[in-house]
């Protein structure tokens, strides 16, 4: 069963705020190395869901870019085959570091309707625009997790992974603007739109789309299974720099 994960910044700063401040009332404030650790909890479980979610998005990722390249055949989106192989490739490595961060996805079943593949047209690539956007956002919530954790291996892994779904964006608009749709020039962006600042929100935003966590979604479509490494199922291509630094 999936869940949904609810921390944000608020809530972080009230739960742990609250609690130190019970405990200066309690007249135990003196104990540091407590209030600090309790901050140390609430911060690691906020950042926990951050990469179960992120997890969970790439595996999505993974699993929609897989099921696009098997349709591609005589759809428009075939001359952009090898854009999407790479891009197939570049979710999974993402979601292998998450995975080692200690990331858990939250499903590994996904409901994607039949619309958001777009026919192989202007279409898929305007559903993969979204989702990367949100993507970018959330790995934004865990650049900013990690610093607050003072992890910084970690927020520059959040960091590395960002840039290529930022790559992903700009080369989602630009197919669909070679495909007829005006989108505008592909590189539009001075800094990446941090919209959706909490998991709870970026699944929110996904499941607008229409995807499906675990269960069927409102729009005709069906469900798909996370199917594993792209490139030994000769779907993805090898990438340059496949673990982050």
């Amino acid at each position: 069963m999936s869940r949904t994960p609810t921390f944000n910044r608020r809530h972080f700063c009230g739960i742990a705020g609250a609690a130190i401040a019970t405990r200066f009332v309690n007249g135990t404030s003196s104990h540091g190395e407590e209030s600090m650790s309790l901050i140390t909890e609430t911060a690691n479980g906020e950042l926990q869901d951050i990469l179960d979610l992120l997890l969970t998005q790439e595996f999505l990722g993974v699993t929609f870019i897989g099921a696009a390249i098997e349709r591609a055949p005589h759809t428009p989106s075939e001359a952009f085959l090898p854009v999407l192989r790479s891009a197939v490739t570049a979710e999974f490595v993402h979601g292998e570091a998450v995975k080692k961060a200690g990331g858990k996805p939250l499903t590994t079943s996904f409901w994607f309707p039949d619309a958001a593949f777009g026919g192989g047209g202007a279409g898929l690539f305007s559903t993969i625009e979204s989702v990367e956007e949100i993507e970018i956002s959330l790995y934004l919530a865990g650049v900013s997790a990690y610093a607050r954790a003072a992890k910084d291996v970690g927020a520059r892994m959040c960091g590395e992974a960002l840039g290529v779904e930022a790559e992903h964006r700009a080369l989602a608009r630009f197919a669909q603007d070679k495909l007829g749709k005006d989108v505008g020039v592909p590189n539009d962006r001075g800094f990446q739109n941090f919209g959706w600042p909490t998991p709870a929100k970026a699944r929110a935003a996904l499941e607008a789309l229409g995807v499906g966590f675990g269960k069927a979604g409102a729009q005709p479509g069906r469900m798909y299974e996370y199917p594993g490494d792209p490139v030994a199922r000769g779907v993805g291509t090898a990438l340059k720099y496949s673990v982050p630094a």
